[in-house]
């Protein structure tokens, strides 16, 4: 029988099994005594082991039973669980990982366990004439079925795997329609035609049924990115001298696919910096009156139609005054500017390509890469990024992203003859402004926000869009947080809130300043997406996107 057709279905499934095996192996640490952790451990080594077996797989099926044995030991009572004992079962989860990466990529499975094999039979050695019972690997019992592409599920519900560029192409269709969607909605208003709008009415409710049926396909639990991440926090931790764990909120919250891969390495990220800056060692969080452990806690929620991930530590916190003198030291502001800067302007320094307050450099930090790479992902995004710390109290980031990064809701506004998108996730509030109640010193505006006092620029200036100034005596401001401190930005007009389908940018304006995207709306005009983080940062680096660049065509008005 062919089984290469069932390939797939190995591989999805046993990536499964290991990261359950993982994250068992990991709470068994943290709590050993705690029934029923061996044994999930046995079920997903044996499970697996079988799965392999039946797909003439001998070098996986042959380490997944060495490791049932061990685990059958430590189940008896015959081989206590220890450090030594974890990191053998580890370093088993590591390996299958690869000959299953194998697998995936059409390659051979090489059998290179032989130490670890033996390291797995000298700690799990059964006894004398003894066994667990299991069927030699490599081999299945007779009449045993193999591995299907369609699985029952109680109630007579039935799923189905579906490619993950299928899917991708479904929600491309979705952004499509609805773009359609909005052309057609703009055409009944133009003509005047009450059956045509109750036409279009009924097409916009199937629109939207339909997209939220795609990103419901399309939604995976987030322990989908972060089950990795325990691991890591444990390796780190132990090659750094120091004691972490991580501990994970709302890891069974869905997300869209494409958002969870935008936020893999951002997360990693973050991870690393907690326990390479943030966590003590021991002897100094002793020292302290703290526990000797560190605890990072990675935190996902949704809130409305955003998405907010939080990373937080107890660890030393940081310093906003070393962080100012250590830009200032390295060139990044000139001095004297950090006096002028609020402690969360002052943190949000660290993101900063090449800026590192760490003295060496080292394998796991120092390169000032890691914040630069996460600000980078929120701009891809349409997020927004924000740092609160207390020196000796802890840290924590916090990201704020759309549900899709695909079709996100937008608030235009009219700068000048340009009509402008900015994601609504980047967005605070909207202010109507009156004029008497801006400040003027100098070339500076500022208005007052409750107790706050914030500064004002002109959006279409940012943006190179002659502008005669909003009519009458209110000014539309939107505010938005540039760098850790809120700005205000006023418009000639506010055009209301919508959905659009979000189109990357291709060359020259992929590397503009200031965009991070286009959309077509319903009168068939093509808009920008603002980066406003990216707009309202520092002065350095690719010069902004102007709408006066020549070359630029000048379509449609606001």
């Amino acid at each position: 029988m062919d089984m290469s057709r069932f390939r797939d279905m190995f591989v999805t499934e046993a990536r499964e099994h290991l990261g359950t095996m993982g994250d068992t192996i990991l709470e068994m640490e943290k709590a050993p005594a705690t029934p029923g952790l061996v044994d999930a451990l046995l079920r997903s080594a044996h499970s697996l082991k079988g799965m392999a077996a039946s797909m003439e797989y001998p070098e996986i099926a042959a380490l997944a039973h060495r490791m049932e044995e061990l685990l059958d030991r430590i189940r008896k009572g015959a081989v206590p669980f220890d450090a030594g004992a974890a990191d053998l079962l580890l370093a088993g989860v590591d390996l299958l990982g690869r000959m299953v990466g194998a697998v995936t990529a059409g390659d051979g499975v090489t059998d290179d366990a032989g130490p670890l094999v033996e390291q797995l039979i000298a700690c799990g050695a059964a006894p004398e004439g003894g066994g667990t019972g299991n069927p030699p690997p490599g081999r299945v019992a007779e009449g045993s079925p193999p591995p299907a592409d369609v699985s029952p599920l109680a109630g007579g519900q039935w799923t189905v795997r579906v490619r993950a560029e299928v899917l991708d192409r479904l929600m491309a269709v979705a952004g499509e329609l609805i773009t359609s969607k909005n052309r057609l909605a703009t055409l009944g208003e133009e003509m005047g035609d009450g059956r045509f709008r109750e036409a279009v009415g009924d097409l916009s409710r199937l629109v939207r049924e339909l997209r939220d049926e795609v990103t419901d396909l399309r939604m995976l639990p987030f322990s989908t990115i972060c089950e990795r991440l325990p691991r890591m926090v444990r390796n780190l931790a132990r090659r750094s001298g120091k004691e972490a764990v991580l501990e994970v909120a709302g890891k069974e919250l869905e997300l869209d696919r494409g958002l969870l891969e935008l936020l893999s390495d951002p997360l990693v990220h973050l991870v690393r910096n907690a326990v390479d800056h943030g966590i003590e060692p021991p002897g100094e969080r002793t020292a302290a009156g703290k526990g000797s452990r560190g605890r990072i806690l990675l935190a996902v929620s949704r809130e409305r139609d955003h998405v907010v991930v939080t990373v937080s530590d107890d660890g030393r916190g940081m310093d906003p005054e070393r962080i100012v003198a250590a830009a200032e030291e390295k060139g990044f502001i000139p001095p004297g500017e950090g006096e002028r800067l609020s402690r969360g302007e002052a943190f949000m320094l660290t993101c900063l390509p090449g800026f590192s307050t760490a003295a060496a450099v080292t394998d796991l930090s120092g390169r000032g890469v890691g914040m630069d790479a996460v600000l980078a992902a929120m701009r891809q995004a349409g997020g927004s990024l924000s740092i609160h710390s207390e020196p000796g109290g802890g840290s924590s980031i916090t990201l704020r992203l759309p549900l899709s990064v695909a079709i996100i809701p937008v608030l235009l506004a009219a700068c000048g003859s340009r009509a402008v998108a900015l994601p609504v996730t980047a967005v605070i509030r909207t202010v109507e402004l009156e004029r008497d109640a801006i400040i003027r010193e100098g070339k500076r505006r500022f208005f007052m926000l409750g107790e706050e006092r914030v500064p004002l620029l002109a959006l279409g200036t940012l943006l190179g869009i002659p502008s005669s100034g909003p009519a009458g005596e209110i000014v539309p401001v939107v505010t938005s947080n540039a760098g850790g401190r809120m700005v205000g930005l006023s418009v000639d007009r506010l055009l209301g809130q919508t959905e659009v389908f979000a189109r990357p940018l291709g060359r020259p304006l992929a590397r503009a300043r200031g965009l991070s995207g286009s959309a077509v709306l319903g009168d068939g005009r093509v808009i920008f997406i603002l980066d406003l983080v990216n707009l309202l940062g520092p002065l350095e680096g690719p010069p902004r996107f102007a709408f006066s660049h020549a070359g630029i065509a000048q379509g449609g008005t606001g």
